[in-house]
């Protein structure tokens, strides 16, 4: 578990690539934004690549397969794109009260090189001082 998460986990695998884990409240919220949610990475942030979640899929995509069958039951699905897949070994996918927002967030990602940013949702090579940071400009969900 994510420090300080008193939240249950379910394990999400990706076939080839990792497995990582989802809070009860990330997969609760995945329902309520429809039951579909897509994680990749982008350009921006305070470090070098963003962290960003979306309701819509991309063309490309890696379905990840569910340990919980509720969630399967619902018809939860929750994809991830081929550049981020081989980062989320290990990862904790949350939803909760971060930075001010109710959001998604990667609680923990372990596989990801150099420190996480302040709010969570950047990771890599710092993009300097003057760079925004995704929680200051109220980055949630993006639709594709």
């Amino acid at each position: 578990m994510a420090p300080g998460s008193t939240d249950r986990q379910s394990t999400v695998s990706i076939p080839g690539q990792a497995t990582f884990s989802i809070t009860d409240a990330a997969l609760e919220m995945v329902g309520v934004f429809g039951g579909s949610l897509h994680c990749y990475q982008g350009a921006g942030g305070c470090h070098a690549q963003g962290l960003y979640f979306s309701r819509t899929r991309p063309k490309k995509f890696l379905a990840a397969t569910l340990d919980a069958p509720a969630a399967v039951d619902q018809g939860i699905s929750i994809t991830v794109s081929h550049e981020l897949a081989a980062r989320l070994e290990g990862a904790v996918l949350d939803f909760g009260n971060h930075n001010r927002m109710q959001r998604f967030i990667w609680a923990a990602m372990p596989a990801a090189k150099g420190p996480l940013c302040t709010c969570r949702r950047s990771m890599g090579k710092p993009s300097g001082k003057r760079a925004t940071c995704l929680d200051d400009i109220g980055t949630g969900l993006t639709d594709l």
